[in-house]
């Protein structure tokens, strides 16, 4: 497959691209989310800038080659800079895909808040000068917490980590904008997108990277399960958010996932019946994640009665894809996978 084609979306969503108001101004286009959407974007139209705290070292932008006309340095906790930026591309539509603390490895409690609440509001409050027809904003399904199994987007948040508490901040942040204040946002929570570009050493891509190899990677308890959802399923839930957007879904929030639940054991099953793997899983041989709940997947009633989006690419066609994509940017020997360096 050409490169670009794994960034293609359907005549029906190109068109929705086409008819959002320009310029597009993705934050966090360094990020997993953000380099898929932009590649998307970038694809049918010249107005989508993408902003990163350090687009001159991030990996994926790097690895892409995106047009350094298409990229703009932002460190959004700072605000004079965010102004400055909002200033000069005059943004419409903006997609906010920035955080940090979703990896086990992002521990700093200041820096998650000042990332994931402090900046969402130095951005509003800049764009609310302005003007902007819709923000749409990357909440998560870890604001649910320790109410994770198939909630609706009624059910109580029971944060459990400062990560998921600093999304429920946001997205009661998010709330007041849209109910009280009446301006243009909304607010998705994301479950466990995978694809290409996510980071190399995260489960999906470890298990894939052995599996094309004829191995399994060290796992966790068999039980546990996720809502897997395919990376351009999640792209197209922000472009069906932006241009759907309507004055009775301000300041709402909708889950963006399959609905679908998969545990672990059932997704390495999957995968070794593909790769023709004869090795059995070692579950259990590596610790659980702190925050790692058995039951962890989604509702999706809302999003498909309000904004009559559905995810189209299934568990098995998704992984098709994650592998052919690994092979075609030969995965295992690239210079920003760091993983083959252990």
């Amino acid at each position: 497959m050409k490169q670009e084609d794994f960034y293609k979306l359907s005549p029906a969503l190109v068109a929705k691209v086409k008819a959002l108001e320009g310029p597009i101004l993705i934050f966090g286009a360094g990020g997993f989310i953000g380099i898929n959407l932009l590649k998307s974007l970038l694809l049918y139209r010249k107005d989508v800038y993408g902003a990163s705290h350090d687009y001159i070292n991030s990996w994926r932008l790097l690895a892409n080659k995106i047009p350094m006309a298409n990229l703009i340095n932002c460190d959004i906790t700072e605000q004079q800079r965010v102004e400055d930026v909002i200033k000069e591309v005059k943004p419409k539509t903006i997609f906010n895909l920035a955080a940090y603390g979703a990896y086990s490895k992002q521990k700093e409690y200041h820096k998650i808040y000042a990332t994931n609440f402090n900046s969402t509001t130095i951005i509003i409050e800049v764009l609310k000068k302005q003007g902007f027809s819709a923000y749409v904003h990357a909440g998560s399904s870890s604001e649910y917490g320790l109410n994770s199994a198939a909630p609706d987007e009624n059910d109580t948040l029971i944060p459990n980590t400062h990560y998921s508490v600093s999304k429920v901040s946001t997205y009661y942040l998010m709330k007041y904008y849209g109910k009280v204040e009446e301006l243009p946002v909304i607010h998705l929570r994301l479950y466990s997108a995978f694809g290409p570009w996510e980071e190399p050493d995260r489960l999906m891509p470890v298990l894939l990277a052995h599996a094309r190899n004829g191995k399994l990677p060290q796992l966790v308890n068999p039980d546990i399960s996720r809502d897997f959802i395919y990376i351009t399923d999640i792209c197209s839930a922000f472009i069906y958010a932006a241009h759907k957007l309507q004055k009775k879904h301000y300041g709402k929030a909708y889950n963006v996932g399959t609905g679908n639940k998969t545990t672990i054991k059932e997704l390495v099953e999957i995968v070794r019946k593909k790769q023709g793997l004869k090795v059995k899983p070692s579950f259990n041989s590596m610790p659980n994640r702190v925050w790692d709940l058995t039951d962890w997947y989604g509702n999706i009633t809302r999003i498909k009665k309000d904004l009559k989006w559905a995810p189209e690419i299934s568990l098995a066609e998704g992984l098709n894809k994650s592998i052919q994509w690994q092979k075609d940017v030969d995965f295992d020997n690239a210079l920003w996978n760091w993983t083959n360096r252990k």
